[in-house]
């Protein structure tokens, strides 16, 4: 059995704003580690694909925030392991959608491909895998939904607030 870590973000920048006010008023943005480089975040941002450390999370401002370390399956983790590379190798291939962001808000399933939202790409990694089963489409997923699923899980080992 291996781990992975769902980091759970608050920023304060506009955007941000608005998925906390829509979103439950928790956090704003998902990423993913695995526990072979437990410091390094895969996720996506305006930018797209993105790798992210947690000092660059504490450099963007980040206000609130929250890990959640999950058990997953040899499989699952390499299934995990493998799509990350495969993303990182294509990273100008994959891109952002705030498209996928309204429709996340206003709860119809939207999917574009090879674009993707912070919680929907987290979401998608979970379920694919079979590391952890969720309870709606990952096209439907904002990150207070993981606060909320996650830590109820019996996969899940630990929960720590204010890792940031």
């Amino acid at each position: 059995m291996r781990h992975i870590c769902i980091l759970l973000t608050k920023y304060s920048d506009w955007i941000s704003t608005v998925v906390y006010h829509i979103g439950g008023r928790g956090f704003t943005h998902s990423s993913i580690s695995l526990e072979e480089d437990p410091d390094t975040f895969y996720s996506f941002n305006f930018r797209g694909f993105a790798v992210e450390s947690v000092e660059k999370h504490r450099r963007r401002g980040v206000k609130n925030s929250r890990c959640i370390r999950l058990q997953v399956s040899d499989a699952a983790y390499a299934h995990i392991r493998e799509r990350l590379r495969e993303m990182l190798a294509h990273r100008t291939e994959y891109h952002y959608t705030r498209l996928g962001v309204l429709f996340c808000v206003l709860r119809l399933p939207f999917r574009w491909r090879k674009h993707y939202f912070c919680s929907q790409f987290v979401a998608e990694l979970l379920r694919d895998s079979g590391a952890a089963p969720l309870r709606r489409a990952p096209c439907r997923y904002l990150p207070n939904q993981f606060a909320i699923e996650l830590p109820a899980l019996p996969a899940c080992r630990e929960v720590l607030n204010q890792v940031i």
